[in-house]
């Protein structure tokens, strides 16, 4: 491999990893793939990942320069993955490794939506998602052509003390940075500092933050699956039109579509019950990432 990525934004999701993201692409001395989320190095999880091969995952950095001091890339299930921070460390044991979390009874309802969003899950009601997970990792009651039963187990994606404790145990704690949601949403321009900092390069001298990824609903659930997740026969026939000169316009009319059928908006608080119950599945591993932080989470509750 021509160029070694030296950073990874390893997750988790719907914790801020879009906009950081975002955030450090333009800097001049930092080169992000263009493809977000490769999850080449999670090799657990089937054929979710977008880039499954040695060569294309070179490609992704092809364009890098020697101006660029740091050069790296953003998959939020590497955290999850059981194998991946172990490959990572084997490609580049020097890689500089960013994380992210915030209370998990907030993420995993945000990434309830954000599935609901892009077709993975098609169980509208959170908290008849969330008591489908033991049957879901049976292979019972998946969405069709679902990507992996692993997307909706909800309960894992939240078990940050575990995670965070399998990325130390891999990496030195100087080439770790851990981030608090919380604390990126108070103030993204300290944050930024921070990274900026962490990953030693010098400062672009950047100010603006705009607000990014906001929560996204689809107006047509029925429109929304079928761009999304279309039928096998569909799908062929997309692919054979993107090949042709009249690729780039189908994309641009798919995008326009997929924008008008999409609509910010917030999520409705969750039922205070069913809201104490995550909060009680949760205890365990907040408590033991608050000690690995040293950081009193107990507002979390």
């Amino acid at each position: 491999m021509a160029v070694k990525p030296n950073f990874f934004l390893v997750g988790a999701p719907k914790c801020g990893t879009t906009a950081l993201y975002e955030y450090l692409r333009p800097h001049p001395n930092i080169f992000l793939s263009k493809v977000k989320e490769p999850h080449f190095f999670a090799t657990d999880l089937g054929s979710y990942p977008a880039i499954k091969t040695p060569d294309a995952y070179s490609a992704l950095f092809a364009d890098s320069t020697a101006r660029h001091l740091r050069v790296g890339e953003a998959s939020v299930y590497y955290l999850r993955s059981s194998v991946a921070l172990g490959n990572i460390r084997e490609f580049n044991p020097e890689a500089r490794i960013i994380a992210m979390f915030r209370n998990p009874v907030d993420m995993v309802y945000s990434l309830h939506s954000q599935l609901l969003y892009v077709a993975e899950e098609t169980v509208s009601d959170f908290e008849t998602a969330w008591r489908l997970q033991e049957r879901r990792a049976r292979g019972l009651d998946l969405p069709r052509r679902s990507r992996g039963s692993f997307l909706l187990q909800y309960a894992q994606v939240g078990q940050f003390g575990t995670q965070t404790e399998r990325l130390l145990s891999t990496f030195p704690r100087e080439q770790v940075k851990l981030i608090l949601y919380d604390d990126f949403a108070a103030s993204p321009q300290a944050v930024y500092d921070d990274v900026v900092q962490f990953l030693e390069i010098p400062h672009d001298n950047r100010r603006d933050f705009p607000r990014i990824n906001d929560n996204k609903r689809a107006r047509v659930a029925w429109l929304r699956n079928l761009l999304r997740k279309p039928p096998p026969l569909l799908r062929t026939t997309v692919r054979s039109l993107k090949r042709t000169a009249g690729g780039a316009r189908l994309a641009s009319i798919t995008a326009g579509v997929v924008a008008r059928n999409t609509v910010n908006e917030r999520r409705p608080p969750l039922p205070p019950a069913f809201r104490a119950e995550l909060v009680e599945a949760f205890r365990e591993e907040v408590a033991r990432l608050s000690r690995l932080l040293n950081r009193d989470l107990s507002h979390w509750a």
